[in-house]
């Protein structure tokens, strides 16, 4: 009798044991899916900060996206979001060549339309955004990278920028969830 109340209790143990691990938080993710009725999902890599431990005048992200195609693959965008103080002004990124990725050593120009259209005030903060069409393959290589550092122009300076191992990590589990090394 009292081996089986023994083994009812280690019962109970995993039983309960199971209830309180469903109950934990869901692990945090990086790459998120959005969709909607009408048109196709976009896939997306958000607030992948490029924190300086010199420069502290602005915050930089250097976001992923996916617009999906009909069938499979899609187009793949890189998004630059700039946010700065009022005192510290727009980083005014134009149209053309403003993103530049050096990857391993090999440097990727990015040309784009510029931030013209996506500037804005928040309070004491301006934001602005520029998007920039990109490949299956260069997200790859951003996945994969070792030393990844980023320029990006503006009209009033140049922001410069390395990631760091949880940058890498961000691009590669969007490749892995999105694209595939």
């Amino acid at each position: 009798m009292c081996h089986a109340i023994m083994k009812t209790n280690r019962y109970l143990l995993v039983v309960l044991w199971g209830l309180l691990a469903g109950c934990a938080a869901p692990t945090k993710t990086d790459v998120y899916t959005y969709r909607n009725d009408v048109g196709r999902g976009i896939d997306l890599i958000m607030d992948n900060e490029l924190e300086s431990a010199t420069d502290k005048s602005c915050l930089i992200w250097l976001n992923a996206s996916r617009v999906r195609g009909e069938t499979f693959g899609g187009r793949y965008y890189l998004e630059v979001r700039y946010e700065a103080l009022g005192t510290t002004g727009w980083l005014d990124i134009r149209s053309g060549e403003t993103l530049n990725l050096s990857i391993d050593g090999t440097t990727h120009g990015f040309r784009g339309p510029g931030s013209l259209n996506t500037r804005r005030e928040t309070g004491e903060t301006v934001v602005e955004n520029a998007i920039y069409q990109t490949t299956e393959e260069v997200l790859r290589k951003l996945a994969r990278a070792k030393q990844v550092h980023v320029t990006i122009r503006g009209k009033s300076r140049i922001i410069e920028r390395d990631f760091r191992p949880e940058n890498t990590r961000k691009f590669r589990n969007f490749v892995l969830t999105y694209i595939g090394l």
